[in-house]
């Protein structure tokens, strides 16, 4: 018996979110299956449809709930199954259809809406990482304040301050004697940052990439450190790096376009930044036209 590939599946390649290792596998039987390959040329049709109108695609609470209930779909199927074999495929198509349209119209809204890098920090390194990315690069966790007007410096979080220093030292220590996975080493690096302490930073970062190469987040904030230190060739490296593994985040394309911007690549830096400009985070959109009205580097 043939094993079709699901529907969110199909959605995710027609999206381009699908990582490249099982795109290639999905793209193999796609060549092999023609019941697959018309459901995904659906879910090409529906991104189309969705890109140019995406109010038309607003789910009701019935399709909502078949997006978020395997259990619906089974009973559309069963219910298919007792029915005339045309009849029966003709509702299997609009059920599985629909399936597709709802869970690509659920990435769709989330892929340019809500950036994968925000994780839990402690008060003063997520006060500190805030302020910093209203003038700066925008961090994991800070993109509500990429366009803030740079707040005044509270001394519970200031660089120094008791708070800060308890924070950093706790960070550091859950790092060092944790399991020292992603999360922890993104918060270690997030509390150097905030510190000041930007070679430690730095060398905490590549540490932490060493081990998790793909990790989105420690690349943006490797790429801080280098930014930081006007070593933008290094910076640029990393979010070009971090936009491979997350073409659709704005946050990770809004850093990169101020690295290029920096480094003199105004062409490029434009066009990414024009690009954001039009994202649906107003904070990042609003700050890809403040850099936009900014005079170009040469």
């Amino acid at each position: 018996m043939t094993t079709h590939v699901e529907a969110g599946t199909l959605a995710e390649l027609a999206d381009g979110t699908l990582s490249e290792a099982a795109a290639v596998q999905v793209r193999s039987h796609l060549s092999q299956c023609r019941s697959c390959m018309a459901a995904y040329a659906d879910a090409v049709r529906y991104r189309a449809a969705w890109l140019a109108e995406p109010d038309g695609f607003s789910l009701d609470s019935g399709m909502r709930r078949l997006a978020t209930d395997p259990a619906d779909l089974a009973r559309t199927a069963a219910g298919a199954a007792r029915v005339h074999p045309v009849r029966r495929g003709v509702v299997l198509s609009v059920a599985t259809a629909t399936a597709v349209l709802a869970i690509w119209a659920s990435v769709s809204r989330h892929s340019d809406q809500t950036p994968s890098l925000s994780f839990p920090l402690p008060p003063g390194i997520q006060e500190a990482t805030e302020r910093s990315s209203s003038t700066g690069l925008i961090l994991p966790g800070a993109e509500a304040h990429a366009n803030d007007v740079r707040p005044e410096q509270r001394a519970g979080s200031a660089p120094g301050s008791p708070e800060l220093e308890r924070e950093l030292r706790s960070s550091i220590e859950a790092y060092e004697e944790g399991s020292r996975g992603p999360e922890a080493g993104a918060t270690a690096v997030a509390a150097l940052l905030a510190a000041g302490e930007i070679d430690a930073a730095r060398d905490y970062a590549r540490e932490c990439l060493r081990r998790y190469p793909d990790d989105v987040r420690l690349l943006v904030l490797g790429a801080d450190a280098h930014y930081r230190s006007s070593d933008l060739g290094g910076a640029e490296a990393l979010l070009r790096s971090a936009r491979k593994h997350a073409p659709r985040d704005p946050v990770v394309a809004l850093d990169l376009a101020l690295v290029l911007r920096q480094a003199g690549k105004g062409d490029e830096s434009r066009a990414i930044l024009e690009h954001v400009s039009r994202s649906r985070l107003a904070p990042l959109a609003s700050r890809a036209k403040r850099e936009l009205a900014q005079p170009a580097r040469h």
